[in-house]
């Protein structure tokens, strides 16, 4: 039971560390006057692609073109590559841990400014229509009589031709009702992407389907006198038929990022950051620059003017002085985390070292088989050490749920082969001490909690992981011991 009760402990850190992400509130949330300047559009465009990848961009022509006409790079998004998160991202120009959004579920309105609040001290009209999650977080900011429509049948996946021609039919009214807004910040989402992404992967046939859709709803909405901000929130993977996000994988987290019309230069190959949306559409309408941008304006696609310069200092000035600083709190953070992290890696290390002393080499054979056939059991779930590897948040629980069956059964089946020379104990205890050892050291070096910065979520989702396992092989420690005693006690009889 000491094991068991230690996995219920452990399990009771991953929920805290897990909900310590769910549940952030952001500290930090600068008020200041910034000054706007002159407009270099009168009219701008922010289209967001969900959930398309930089390799299925460059196939779609008429996004090209608009390229070929401006400027376009390739971005890097923030983690968890999610919807919400990094369209708060491209509206507020700071990342999760300070503008607070952290994931798809609670999604509570940045507590700073946006390019539509913005957009509303200046006067300058603004609207969203495609994804309810622009009017959710921003529909204060938005005009009264701003076109906004969400369809849900586009979130139900029923294969790709249903959704290409709900999508074609959202794109046709979206053509139509966006005419009533000669000028303004204009911000739409193709949203069906991201459905068949999730549902077949993406580099799948009907993921391409939906993007060639996507690139015609562009066309349709291509003019020559609006400027284009076209991007991706986040890519997709594509793992044994099916897509995912949420991860650092190279094909999630880098999306296309491309301008196009007045105010543009001419440009590419050039890279940045999600946060670099935010501050240049502000520079490109003439709007002051969010107090909060962690993001630079994208000089190579706006020529950076005297004026322009000087409010892009004094911003960053301000954010350097109120803002966090990431690289000085992570090494603190290290630093305080040292003792506490090497006083129990000590301890683990004695532990398990003193079960291989009493209980032979034996031990290390048994904890190599469990950890192959842990291994196994993952694959055989479709597990994976990333967000992304869930495929769809709403499968998270059931995620968990296989991550601990598997350690589970690979503890009672290691238990089984070695019935007749080792207790089921010192192998539950040996496994869970090497367990333990990743997840102090991850704890040491990236954190667990989030507290006032996102821990690194790569490593902090593996720490999760291994903490469920510990639970797992806890409970499956307990399971093999009350069947060898039921065993025993009913050979005796």
């Amino acid at each position: 039971m000491t094991l068991l009760t230690i996995g219920v402990g452990c399990l009771v850190i991953a929920d805290r560390a897990w909900k310590s992400v769910t549940g952030y509130q952001t500290p930090y949330a600068i008020e200041a006057d910034l000054p706007a300047g002159e407009p270099l559009t009168e009219r701008l465009m922010l289209i967001v692609l969900d959930g398309v990848r930089v390799d299925a961009a460059r196939d779609m022509p008429h996004l090209q073109k608009l390229a070929a006409r401006g400027s376009s790079g390739i971005v890097t998004v923030g983690m968890p590559s999610l919807s919400n998160p990094g369209r708060a991202t491209m509206a507020t120009g700071a990342w999760p841990e300070v503008h607070g959004v952290t994931n798809n579920g609670g999604y509570r309105p940045p507590p700073m400014d946006s390019i539509f609040s913005l957009a509303k001290r200046e006067g300058v009209p603004r609207t969203a229509y495609g994804s309810d999650l622009w009017n959710r977080a921003f529909g204060d900011h938005l005009d009264p009589n701003a076109v906004f429509t969400f369809d849900k049948d586009l979130h139900v996946g029923e294969g790709a031709e249903p959704l290409a021609e709900r999508q074609r039919e959202v794109c046709v009214d979206m053509a139509a009702q966006l005419v009533r807004f000669p000028t303004g910040l204009i911000v739409v989402g193709i949203t069906a992407t991201d459905t068949v992404g999730h549902d077949f992967g993406g580099e799948s046939e009907e993921y391409l389907q939906l993007v060639a859709e996507a690139d015609s709803c562009i066309a349709q909405l291509d003019d020559e006198r609006t400027t284009f901000v076209v991007t991706s929130d986040h890519g997709h993977i594509h793992r044994r038929g099916q897509g995912g996000h949420g991860g650092a994988e190279p094909e999630v987290v880098q999306v296309p990022l491309v301008f196009a019309g007045p105010g543009v230069s001419r440009s590419s190959g050039w890279t940045g950051e999600q946060v670099d949306i935010a501050p240049t559409i502000c520079a490109l309408l003439g709007l002051p620059l969010p107090a909060n941008s962690q993001g630079r304006v994208i000089t190579e696609a706006v020529a950076a003017s005297i004026e322009l310069q000087a409010r892009i200092d004094e911003q960053r000035k301000l954010v350097e002085e109120q803002g966090p600083n990431r690289y000085h709190a992570m090494g603190a953070g290290q630093e305080g985390r040292a003792v506490f992290s090497a006083l129990v890696a000590l301890g683990l290390v004695l532990i398990a070292g003193s079960f291989v002393l009493t209980s032979g080499p034996r031990l290390i054979l048994a904890a190599v088989l469990w950890s192959a056939l842990y291994a196994a059991m993952f694959w055989a779930f479709g597990l994976g050490y990333s967000l992304s590897a869930v495929v769809r948040e709403e499968y998270l629980n059931s995620f968990f749920l296989r991550n601990l069956c598997g350690a589970v059964v690979g503890i009672v089946a290691v238990a089984r082969v070695f019935r007749n020379r080792l207790d089921a104990f010192p192998i539950g205890f040996f496994v869970a001490c090497l367990l333990g050892l990743r997840v102090i050291w991850i704890h040491w070096q990236h954190g667990l909690m989030m507290r006032e910065l996102m821990p690194d979520l790569a490593w902090a989702f593996t720490a999760y992981l291994d903490l469920l396992a510990i639970f797992g092989v806890g409970l499956g420690t307990a399971v093999s011991l009350l069947g060898a005693h039921f065993c025993a006690r009913t050979a005796s009889r």
